[in-house]
């Protein structure tokens, strides 16, 4: 018998659900059935109000027994929620679900996203008539069921690996840990503190990758990568490439001797080399001067940022990052001290600073304006620089000078001026 002479003597059961009123509201059920009844190979063509519930199943069990279908299509809510349902009633009655079944849409697709009730059931009757077509090609399946291997792979032995491990191992099941290089513990190690506690970072690992190399259920893959994954869930098979440490690690003690006596010395894995650095030439002998200049002294930091701070105007980050190096205080120590005191800068600045006082007495005698002023001639706001980086402007709440009020100050020098003197200030600062 030829396909398409088989497709002909399929017999098809087709049945929509009202869902309630979730889909009659707007889906005229008893029309749609109607319309797919007349289609070839539907032999049977039912509404009803809930097709998912027991007496609904029965229907098409009934149905499938009686009229001997094939085929059985179900237009009703998502599939999601009731295909497993469906296929339930067409295995009690005796034909492969998969095979036999196919469930349409027309809740979530249809009645509850088409505000007109003709164009409703229109689409209704498209979806329908589809899976009418669709439902004559499908093929048996059949379940099966594999073995389910718990073990679990873990590439990478760092932080993250090693806490993963612990955590399945601890839950009963085997970890297999796969690390690329010679030792677990990752690129933590080579830090000194970690953050935000600024705890040890050996005395967070070393205790981590003792308890990962003693725990029974980890097996432990140094040296080694992964080269090839294959399988699926439950079954994936791994092919680990373990690279050769010509010591047996069965009998290894850990003494050291063969480290001491191996005729080959090879770089370690880690770059262990100073930091590149790059820094402007200028700013570094700015900083090699000031340097020389407190060496010898005790506690310098302070005053080397202070004098670096007056010689740049500002504390660039290479800057910061160079004097780490030359005077060995770590970079988040300074940062402290920089970011602690307001007279130093940590952004730019230009050639010369406006200062304009708003505290009390100069705001009273008119400060305000004298800030005004000075943003109209200068076209920038507080807390900026002009494209030139000849000035800065910024605000400040005392310089001081209350007797003097309204005080405004270009680098050193303090004026008492007026708003419509503060322009010619300007012309003395190049």
């Amino acid at each position: 018998m030829s396909e398409e002479a088989a497709l002909q003597e399929e017999k098809i059961g087709f049945y929509i659900c009202h869902c309630g009123i979730n889909i009659a509201f707007k889906v005229r059920c008893s029309e749609v059935a109607e319309y797919i009844g007349t289609l070839p190979g539907v032999v049977i063509s039912r509404d009803y109000l809930f097709m998912c519930s027991d007496p609904g199943q029965e229907i098409i069990e009934k149905d499938i027994k009686e009229f001997g279908l094939t085929r059985v299509v179900v237009a009703s809510c998502s599939p999601r929620m009731h295909e497993h349902t469906f296929r339930g009633a067409c295995v009690r009655a005796g034909i492969n679900p998969f095979r036999a079944f196919h469930h349409v849409c027309v809740r979530e697709h249809v009645s509850w996203v088409t505000l007109d009730e003709d164009e409703a059931t229109e689409k209704a009757k498209v979806l329908s008539k589809a899976g009418i077509n669709r439902v004559r090609y499908q093929s048996d399946l059949f379940p099966k069921t594999f073995p389910v291997n718990p073990d679990t792979l873990i590439i990478g032995g760092g932080i993250a690996g090693m806490q993963a491990s612990l955590d399945i191992a601890s839950a009963g099941y085997t970890v297999h840990l796969v690390e690329r290089q010679s030792t677990i513990g990752g690129h933590m190690l080579q830090y000194d503190k970690t953050f935000p506690t600024m705890d040890c970072a050996a005395c967070i690992g070393t205790p981590k990758m003792v308890s990962v190399g003693q725990h029974p259920n980890i097996n432990i893959l140094s040296y080694s990568e992964v080269e090839d994954v294959s399988g699926f869930v439950g079954n994936f098979q791994v092919k680990v490439k373990k690279r050769a440490r010509y010591v047996d690690a069965q009998k290894c003690t850990g003494c050291g001797d063969c480290e001491t006596n191996c005729p080959v010395q090879l770089k370690p894995h880690y770059d262990l080399s100073p930091p590149k650095l790059q820094i402007e030439e200028e700013r570094e002998t700015v900083v090699t001067k000031v340097i020389e200049r407190y060496k010898g002294e005790p506690g310098p930091l302070l005053p080397i940022l202070i004098d670096v701070n007056n010689e740049l105007r500002w504390l660039p980050p290479d800057v910061l990052c160079y004097l780490s190096i030359k005077i060995n205080v770590p970079l988040a120590q300074i940062m402290r001290v920089a970011t602690f005191y307001n007279f130093f800068h940590l952004e730019p600045r230009g050639r010369h600073v406006i200062s304009v006082c708003l505290g009390t007495g100069c705001f009273v005698k008119g400060g305000n304006k004298n800030l005004s002023t000075l943003e109209r001639k200068l076209g920038i706001k507080a807390g900026e620089n002009t494209e030139d980086m000849r000035f800065s402007l910024e605000v400040v709440r005392c310089l001081g000078c209350c007797a003097l009020a309204p005080v405004v100050r270009i680098d050193d020098d303090i004026y008492t001026v007026d708003p419509e003197e503060v322009p010619k200030l300007l012309d003395n600062y190049v």
